[in-house]
């Protein structure tokens, strides 16, 4: 046997072992629940949520633990069907897909304690505007620990194994999907797999008001043009009381004006010391 083919069997028996080791990676060692909103008086039925073209999907995607001691660092696998779309690419998440669904595999700096849970509130995808409506979509979840991910070679690595055929893999970065200290009950299956299911419904996404609506008994705003806004100043308030008001409220002007009283009581003054000198001159010249 040649020095060539000594040297490409070693190399082929190498990538094979390689090969074997990547496929023999182990098994995660923490035990990791997937959970969800279950209603009430149908337990263990999931809640099945409603949602508008446009809108962002607003559920809750935890996790529990069922070890007795911490889990340190979580990452989660979040798909979505080709009627929703991401609402944000986060920079702790790798995005791609594959066949037509959207895929982000997600990293928290998180411990998870022992028996306890934490949950996704944060909204991680958003309706479509061109869904039809009645469909019904899906956001699958599936929890991992840190540990997990970094035998497999890491996040990025995980994330390229589910991308699609030519399918790229890109990091977000646009914020920080973070977890919050929510517990929620036990799912309907024991696994740290599961999902939500929601329907589109009709209509545009909702947009807030141009103004905010008027309290029940309020007047009716003016319907005359905007002192403001033609650059000048809106009327202010005349009469003396109305400066001098505790609350910086005038207070309603009644009566007669003081200036036309001053100016008719100067007035009959004049008139009747006039009246007096002209009754003198006449009695002076009467004498």
């Amino acid at each position: 046997m040649t020095v060539a083919r000594v040297l490409t069997t070693i190399a082929l028996a190498a990538g094979a072992l390689a090969g074997l080791a990547a496929a023999a990676a182990p098994a995660d060692p923490a035990r990791l629940e997937a959970v969800t909103e279950i209603k009430d008086d149908e337990w263990p039925a999931k809640v099945e949520y409603r949602a508008r073209r446009g809108d962002v999907v607003r559920v809750p995607l935890g996790v529990r633990s069922a070890d007795d001691g911490p889990v340190r660092g979580l990452v989660a696998k979040l798909e979505i069907d080709a009627g929703l779309e991401f609402a944000r690419r986060y920079r702790n998440c790798w995005y791609t897909a594959n066949a037509g669904r959207g895929i982000a595999w997600c990293e928290f700096s998180v411990t998870l304690p022992a028996h306890g849970g934490l949950t996704i509130t944060t909204p991680v995808a958003a309706v479509r505007p061109g869904t039809e409506p009645g469909a019904v979509a899906t956001i699958a979840f599936r929890w991992q620990s840190r540990g997990w991910s970094d035998a497999r070679g890491g996040l990025r690595r995980v994330a390229a194994y589910f991308a699609g055929p030519g399918e790229p893999v890109v990091r977000g970065d646009q914020g920080v999907l973070a977890l919050g200290e929510r517990t929620l009950p036990t799912a309907d299956i024991r696994a740290n797999g599961n999902f939500v299911r929601l329907t589109v419904t009709d209509g545009p996404p909702l947009t807030p008001a141009a103004t905010p609506p008027a309290s029940p008994g309020s007047p009716p705003p003016p319907s005359g043009p905007d002192p403001s806004a033609t650059g000048g100043a809106a009327p202010a308030a005349t009469g003396g009381a109305a400066g001098g008001a505790a609350g910086g409220e005038g207070l309603p002007v009644t009566g007669t004006p003081s200036a036309t009283v001053v100016t008719t009581g100067g007035a009959l003054l004049l008139l009747g010391l006039l009246a007096i000198r002209i009754v003198r001159r006449r009695m002076r010249f009467t004498a």
